[in-house]
């Protein structure tokens, strides 16, 4: 049956793809139209195609604006239905100089008018060299994707991946640096493209902002991409340098209460080969403090706990990356990357408790609870592909092999102290298990006609987990912890997935398409040995895709599209063991858990007005079989969190950004979102419906104070949001940098200043059958941190040779990387 229905499906797609590669008979014979002007714009350094630009056509005769449109992602433009006559046209993009062509005839038997290739210079002053004075927006919007311009954000410079993120509309980033995009942390992590073995906050934690080029936001993804994640992608591409010869960078960072970090880049190109190295090193902690309260009530007697006290969190990382790229000709090359690093995380807190019972005559009790919490972990992993390019623009086949590994242990331990400091309970539990990925890609990309093209691939994974957890109770009267087995367990989790997709995409006038289809076969196996109990998995899966856009009076664009996809429960979600976590709280798996599915739908609008940019964004989101963390009553002062298929949750909501020149020394950004959120189901026989309307936004304000100074001030707001089960509180931060460039921008120093009014607390409460809690926490502020950032260069441009160019290259404000 699996071979039949595998079959079917190859041959479905192919053949599908067999009849749009045919030569379209009729192409070209539409509605006549008088004259169609076509090109392609290049940047001249770098030589890649530019997207976005705007092409105005004005007539010669009196200079008024006749059409215009802009470039699609291959830097091609298009337009059409051009009356007899002369004209000039002006090519104009952010951070470029305008290009004026002056002579554009379009006449009886030269209808088609094909300008070619046109490359646009980097708008720049002149010193020593040559200095980029044009910026990028600090998010850019593409038909499927928004992309962050990391060296946009200085109020971020010292921080990582996670600090970004938190300006982006629809993220949203808790007080241990947890990452939700719009309001769901199921998404999946990439970096440059390849998936990473460990959890997506944890790697998103690892990596420091200077090696960064830019995130790309993918809410909608296409049928290409692995469906894992309902939420969306979040792909970290890191800097790669773009010019010929060696250059580096070096960053220290420094502040206050244990905070360093530190990370270099070297690069080496030529013609034929290019070789990167990479490595970082970074320690954060942060003080804080904390209150509780929580009811419970357990065969009608209620229970309640009150605690005030400190913790600390903190978490140390540090890595390796290394990078060969080698041209074998014009048309092959080969690509390796590895990287090795280890990280840990711990959490350990101090408070002061109360407890007491409706029906007791006791009065209160009064105790300290220390509790200790801790992570580490060691990863690695190998990636090569290979590229080989056909004779025709576009045509090629890529092979990607990756493989990776993670060693990781956690231990905590919780006490409950008298007033002698006499242990009166306690857990302790020592958790362990590596976890090791394979992956093959294999994708071939067919373009025919002017604007079509189709993609196919092939990807296989192999996922294999095993994890053990050790649990340990305090043993009051031999003062020790003593072993319990059936608290203890081992997981074994093993997970195949193969898959097919198929994607057309073409464009016919300002109208672009891609459609797509995904077919997903997964096996998986969870063994308990312990328990001699086993569950599997063994379905296929559909994911279809449709992006569409449109693109109208020269400047403006319509985009929209469909996406489908899925969050299959972790190996731990499904494990149907009691864990104690400590005193108070029991955790549990869920055995009948089902995946969970989304349905999305996006339609946004952008537009250019001078170097003004705005963009908005429309999105419908329905999410089945809801997967949400879950309490209930465990025993007398004792809650269960569990996990389980709560019901639906629906999510209306939009995003925009709008970048504004007020002078030509103050920009500002502004970004926000808002939704209205429903979650509906049952649990425990407890019906729920409940809703909010959830908003947030960003503003920047970007000043600079002559050519080396620069000053940037945020603001970041996020409003209440509820869960089926609780609700979390409103917080505001405001951050503050100003950056000072010294030696033509080779070194720069930063002064960072994060939550300067110490309003970042954390508020929530929850709520359900027999249990009701409300949690307070607050860390440190503000937090001031130094930058100082080195970038040392000895390249020279080596795209410039052979085109009658001469000069130094143009370094881009990172001193070179891309």
């Amino acid at each position: 049956m699996l071979r039949f229905l595998t079959t079917s499906l190859l041959i479905l797609i192919f053949g599908v793809a067999t009849v749009f590669a045919q030569p379209s008979q009729n192409y070209g014979q539409r509605s006549p139209a008088p004259g169609r002007i076509t090109g392609s714009i290049y940047d001249a350094l770098t030589n890649d195609p530019i997207e976005y630009a705007n092409i105005i056509l004005f007539s010669k005769s009196d200079s008024t604006q006749v059409t215009g449109t802009i470039t699609n992602p291959e830097g091609n433009f298009y337009l059409k239905e051009v009356r007899p006559g002369s004209y000039f046209m002006e090519i104009r993009f952010i951070g470029y100089k305008s290009k004026h062509i002056s002579e554009i005839s379009v006449r009886p038997g030269e209808w088609n008018v094909d300008l070619g290739k046109i490359k646009l210079e980097r708008s720049a002053i002149s010193t020593k060299g040559l200095v980029v004075e044009g910026t990028k927006p600090p998010i850019e919007y593409k038909i499927d994707k928004k992309v962050i311009d990391v060296s946009q954000q200085s109020t971020t410079i010292a921080g990582t991946a996670v600090d970004v993120l938190e300006t982006v509309p629809s993220v949203r980033v808790d007080i241990e640096g947890n990452v939700s995009l719009r309001g769901s942390g199921n998404f999946t992590v990439l970096i440059d493209g390849h998936p990473t073995v460990m959890d997506g906050n944890d790697a998103l934690q690892q990596i420091p902002v200077s090696s960064i080029k830019n995130i790309e936001i993918i809410t909608n993804p296409s049928a290409k991409y692995d469906p894992e994640g309902t939420a969306g992608i979040i792909n970290v591409v890191l800097k790669k340098d773009k010019f010929s010869g060696s250059s580096g960078m070096l960053s220290l960072n420094a502040g206050l209460n244990r905070k360093y970090s530190g990370d270099a880049l070297y690069n080496y190109k030529t013609d034929k080969y290019t070789v990167t190295l990479n490595g970082d090193y970074r320690k954060r902690y942060f003080d804080g403090t904390m209150r509780e309260r929580r009811s419970t009530t357990f065969q009608g007697n209620t229970s309640h706990i009150e605690s005030n006290g400190s913790s600390v969190f903190g978490r140390n990382s540090g890595g390796l990356r290394g990078a060969f790229e080698y041209h074998f000709d014009q048309k092959n090359q080969l690509t390796l990357n590895s990287r090795y690093g280890s990280h840990s995380f711990e959490h350990n807190s101090d408070s002061d408790f109360r407890e007491w019972t409706d029906a007791s005559s006791q009065g209160v009790n009064q105790y300290t609870n220390q509790s200790n919490r801790s992570r580490n972990g060691i990863y690695y992993s190998v990636n090569t592909n290979y590229l080989h390019q056909f004779n025709t623009k576009g045509h090629e086949l890529t092979a990607n092999l990756d493989y990776s590994n993670y060693d990781g242990k956690g231990n905590s331990k919780n006490e409950l102290l008298n007033a002698d400091n006499t242990i009166t309970s306690g857990q302790k539990s020592v958790e362990s298990g590596p976890s090791t990925e394979w992956e093959l890609k294999l994708e071939y990309v067919y373009p025919h006609g002017k604007n079509r093209k189709f993609e196919a691939g092939y990807n296989a994974e192999t996922d294999d987990r095993t994890e053990s957890n050790k649990q340990y109770f305090y043993d009051t009267t031999a003062t020790k912890y003593v072993y319990q087995p059936e608290y203890s367990l081992t997981s074994q989790n093993t997970r195949n997935t193969q898959s097919v997709y198929s994607l057309y995409s073409g464009e016919i006038d300002q109208f672009g398409y891609q459609l797509g289809i995904r077919g997903e076969y997964t096996y998986r196996n969870i063994a308990h040995p312990d328990s001699g109990q086993y569950f599997h998995l063994d379905r296929w899966d559909y994911f279809p895709s449709l992006h569409l856009s449109y693109s109208f009076a020269g400047t403006q664009q319509v985009m929209a599209s469909y996406s489908r996809r899925i969050d299959r429960p972790r190996g731990w979600h499904l494990e149907p063991f009691v864990t104690w976590v400590d005193a108070y709280t029991v955790r549990s798996g869920n055995p009948s858990l089902i995946p969970e599915y989304i349905d999305s739908y996006e339609l946004g609008y952008q537009t250019r007005l001078g170097a003004s940019f705005f963009n908005f964004d429309t999105y419908y989101r329905v999410t089945h079989n809801k997967i949400e963390h879950i309490q209930s009553v465990y025993a007398e002062n004792v809650t269960l969190e569990t996990i389980d298929n709560i019901g639906s949750d629906y999510s209306l909501g939009g995003e925009l950004n709008l970048r504004y020149d007020i002078l030509k020394q103050w920009n500002i950004n502004l970004m926000g979102d808002f939704y209205h959120y429903q979650v509906t189901g049952s649990y425990l026989d407890d019906s729920f419906n409940r809703t909010s309307f959830n908003w947030g936004s960003r503003l920047s304000n970007t000043i600079k104070l002559g050519k080396s100074w620069q000053v940037q001030i945020d603001g970041i707001y996020h409003s209440p949001s509820v869960s089926s089960q609780g609700r979390r509180e409103s917080f505001f931060r405001s951050n503050m940098a100003i950056r000072k460039d010294f030696m033509d921008r080779k070194i720069s120093a930063t002064l960072q200043v994060r939550d300067i009014f110490g309003t970042s607390k954390r508020e929530s409460s929850s709520s359900g059958p027999g249990f009701s809690s409300y949690n307070y926490r607050d860390f440190e502020t503000p937090i001031v941190m130094f930058t100082l950032k080195f970038n040392i260069n000895n390249y020279k441009d080596n795209n410039r040779r052979g085109q009658g160019g001469g000069g130094p290259a143009i370094p881009d404000d990172s001193g070179g990387f891309e």
